[in-house]
């Protein structure tokens, strides 16, 4: 574990948390349609990568591989839709103590996830759990 991917996953994992907030909007129905992650679930993965130490090694399940790639998936998907607007509107006063931007923290987590979900699917792809949630989070998770 590396301090970047770290952080990286405690935001996708957070960014999921705050999605299943807001019960209404089509992701997060669309979420609990096809039963892809819950609270529970990201709570335990999301303490034990925090409880993690760099340079440690993490043994993941497949069932976490599929909730850190769904979590990833998903916060791109977020960051692009009124939801992202949302979570900019809470983190403005923050953004300016530390004085950044909101488009920089898209950006990097943006760029992040992709870089990641790429080598997972090429790592992962013909794994039969795999394929069937990215081929739900492709073609039935939609942003916009």
């Amino acid at each position: 574990m590396n301090l970047m991917i770290q952080n990286l996953l405690i935001s996708a994992l957070g960014t999921c948390k705050f999605v299943l907030q807001h019960t209404k909007h089509p992701i997060t129905q669309a979420i609990h349609q096809f039963k892809l992650l819950n609270e529970e679930d990201l709570n335990q993965l999301m303490e034990i990568i925090k409880k993690s130490s760099p340079g440690q090694t993490l043994l993941l399940t497949m069932n976490d591989e599929l909730l850190i790639y769904t979590a990833m998936d998903i916060t791109c998907k977020v960051y692009l839709t009124d939801l992202g607007d949302r979570m900019e509107q809470l983190n403005a006063e923050k953004l300016k103590s530390v004085n950044t931007t909101f488009a920089e923290v898209r950006s990097t987590l943006l760029k992040g996830c992709q870089f990641v979900m790429e080598g997972m699917r090429e790592r992962l792809e013909g794994d039969d759990a795999f394929d069937d949630r990215t081929d739900i989070l492709d073609n039935y998770i939609l942003a916009g």
